[in-house]
């Protein structure tokens, strides 16, 4: 009896990450949502159009589907690692949030790229999820993704909307991307590339 009820504390007490993230079908085809308890997000199938996406940095168009546990993983590596890459905090000062500190605030947009190595990486697109009254009143705008929304692209809004690629093999972040600031954020409705070529995202001020 005390054998069971230790076997039982000690799962209880195992870390929740690898069964807390739920992918889920949508009314996109192209389109998952991915619920956690801290927070939401949507992954864009292998299929989903390319040139609708603005991935940066990346070698190669091939892409693949990022699976639950490659979500589990990734979000595992960005908390273990995303502090180390921002220590020059950009486009982070005074009412723009501290990325790393603020990690559940924001909407994810997954994408997996394949590199020309054979590497597995995905692009993680974020969007500020989380406005409080207080911002209403200085003037943001709560536009807050849904899961069936498309790759969202704005420029500026500072560190309300940044990116980085995870890379799933060599279990490294990269070219981390935070927006510039200016007076009002400014969305892009329409692709900025031609398919088929990869886009690098000048958004941003560094």
């Amino acid at each position: 009896m005390r054998i069971f009820v230790a076997t039982l504390c000690l799962i209880m007490s195992l870390p929740a990450c690898k069964t807390s993230v739920e992918v889920m079908a949508t009314k996109k085809e192209n389109n998952l949502a991915v619920t956690h308890t801290k927070f939401r997000g949507t992954i864009f199938r292998e299929n989903y159009p390319f040139s609708k996406l603005f991935v940066s940095d990346v070698d190669s168009t091939t892409r693949f589907t990022p699976t639950k546990y490659d979500i589990v993983k990734a979000e595992r590596l960005l908390r273990q690692q995303l502090s180390s890459i921002n220590k020059s905090r950009i486009n982070q000062l005074k009412s723009n949030p501290i990325i790393h500190k603020n990690l559940n605030n924001y909407f994810r947009q997954y994408v997996g790229v394949m590199n020309h190595r054979g590497e597995r990486i995905i692009h993680i697109n974020f969007y500020w999820d989380k406005y409080s009254l207080f911002e209403r009143i200085k003037g943001y705008s709560d536009s807050r993704l849904k899961f069936e929304d498309d790759y969202a692209i704005v420029f500026d809004g500072g560190s309300r909307y940044w990116q980085v690629n995870v890379n799933l093999t060599t279990e490294k972040l990269s070219d981390l991307q935070v927006n510039g600031i200016a007076s009002k954020k400014r969305h892009i409705t329409q692709p900025l590339h031609q398919p088929g070529c990869i886009a690098v995202a000048k958004a941003v001020s560094f």
